[in-house]
């Protein structure tokens, strides 16, 4: 089927859902993938579309993606989050782009993140270019958090209108998030077969730490947005200390459950 065909990943975001899928209401097809919500995330979906699936709760995306892109019928595929919103200026630009003549298969767009109300300009955080749009068939997504895919093809390129990310309305989905991806990227590395060791002890707790935060506050300019800036700065070294502690946890209980036996 010529057209668009929209992927969402959702779990337990009857706060977001509707004002995104308002946004994305123009596309030739809505797929929503709900990984077991327990509020009424479905039941307003479905004022949208029907083409809704249940999953178990991965905490990641990316396996559903791909489950996601390969039911999708339409040539291309939207990749959104229940808390994004596609501006008026960007749906033109990503419908001009499907329709398009020339040959790319995949297209970035910038993402404006908001923190507490604020759009974050600094940290890295903008324009952050993520992979939204694409041909179907011309990514494909494993299993890590927050990756891109594997792109099974080089032609890419980039839309110039922002998709805006209201992530962090409070401090508590900022802590929140925190915990899930720290603790599924702690599993993901102890799975992979990492270990706590004297080396990366010294890298992960200190000096990759002080690196990222004067990175961030000093060099991509994070003090210019005041406490959020100084916020997001100290948030990078934290999580990578505590995806490190959590590795030790981890660590620490296999050998204990070796000794036991």
């Amino acid at each position: 089927m010529k057209g668009i065909s929209a992927v969402l990943i959702v779990r337990n975001e009857e706060k977001n859902i509707e004002a995104c899928l308002e946004s994305i209401k123009w596309v030739n097809e809505i797929i929503v993938i709900d990984q077991s919500s327990t509020d009424k995330t479905v039941e307003l979906a479905k004022k949208y579309t029907n083409n809704i699936h249940i999953t178990a709760n991965k905490n990641i995306c990316n396996p559903d993606r791909e489950f996601g892109s390969k039911i999708a019928t339409a040539d291309w595929i939207l990749l959104i989050e229940a808390d994004e919103r596609v501006t008026t200026e960007l749906k033109t630009e990503i419908i001009a782009a499907s329709v398009s003549t020339n040959t790319m298969d995949i297209y970035f767009m910038p993402v404006k993140t908001y923190f507490l109300g604020r759009w974050i300009r600094t940290c890295g955080w903008y324009p952050a270019y993520n992979p939204r749009l694409f041909k179907k068939g011309a990514i494909k997504f494993g299993a890590g958090i927050h990756t891109n895919g594997h792109f099974l093809t080089n032609k890419t390129s980039y839309l110039g209108n922002a998709l805006n990310h209201y992530s962090y309305n409070a401090l508590n989905d900022w802590i929140d998030k925190f915990k899930r991806y720290t603790s599924h990227r702690a599993i993901e590395n102890f799975a992979k077969g990492k270990r706590p060791n004297l080396k990366d002890s010294i890298m992960s707790l200190f000096i990759r730490p002080i690196y990222y935060f004067i990175r961030k506050y000093i060099f991509q300019k994070g003090f210019t947005d005041g406490w959020r800036g100084l916020f997001i700065s100290l948030s990078s070294p934290l999580t990578i200390i505590m995806e490190y502690f959590q590795l030790i946890e981890l660590s620490d209980a296999t050998t204990q459950k070796d000794i036991s036996k």
